[in-house]
């Protein structure tokens, strides 16, 4: 799995290469660095999530008393920025335009994107949870890939915004965004979750946080939306 990320990051910097000498912007290579630094809040949420990693994944040093696999930060490359850069790369060829369908359905297409790449995660054991199921039949990669399509989705907006202005303009703008909204989604929003997973002697709690995280996260995804269809850009 660790070969598949590393060919999948290695593919996008070479077409984010290639488009930087092409358009004379250095979004796309941006874009994927801070993706990067968003894997530093990873040990973060293995704490709050109960999420593991497989011991048989080469590990970096110790991030707040846990590993970060070499794979989860390679593929952090790509695991956020790459359905973003996708949508703006079809916007610029005309198969993509902002409204409020298109922007809907794109916001879903995100969210199975990222419920895929939780699946492929638990089937292949390259991660788990200590408590996958949550009430009311919610999943936490549901809610994992409900967290991550917000993040990715917030990067596709940013991305529109900001893709006219200069490299130092993209630096300040781009480069701690994902990390930025990380914190928002899986902190805040995702915060009646793990609050009550602490909260192990009052399951009423957890029976409360989970659709209150939910309806939070729709909710913000639902901002998003109407925030992409009225984008009036044209990259």
């Amino acid at each position: 799995m660790e070969l598949a990320a590393l060919l999948v990051l290695v593919g996008c910097y070479g077409i984010a290469i290639y488009l930087t000498w092409v358009g004379r912007t250095s979004l796309y290579v941006i874009t994927l660095i801070a993706g990067h630094l968003s894997a530093l809040l990873v040990p973060l949420w293995q704490l709050l999530y109960g999420l593991r990693f497989s011991p048989e994944l080469a590990l970096l040093p110790t991030i707040a008393g846990q590993s970060l696999p070499s794979t989860v930060l390679i593929s952090a490359g790509w695991y956020y920025p790459l359905p973003a850069i996708i949508v703006l790369l079809l916007s610029g060829a005309r198969w993509w335009f902002p409204g409020r369908i298109t922007a809907l359905l794109t916001y879903i297409l995100f969210v199975l994107y990222h419920l895929l790449i939780e699946l492929v995660g638990l089937r292949t054991q390259i991660w788990s949870y200590s408590e996958a199921l949550l009430p009311f039949g919610i999943s936490l990669p549901l809610m994992r890939a409900l967290m991550a399509s917000l993040v990715s989705y917030a990067l596709l907006y940013i991305l529109f915004l900001n893709y006219r202005s200069s490299w130092q303009g993209l630096l300040l703008s781009l480069l701690p965004f994902p990390l930025i909204v990380s914190l928002l989604a899986y902190g805040l929003l995702g915060a009646p979750l793990w609050m009550a997973r602490f909260l192990e002697g009052f399951p009423w709690v957890l029976t409360l946080g989970t659709p209150l995280s939910v309806g939070l996260l729709v909710w913000a995804g639902l901002i998003l939306v109407r925030g992409v269809a009225m984008l009036r850009t044209d990259p």
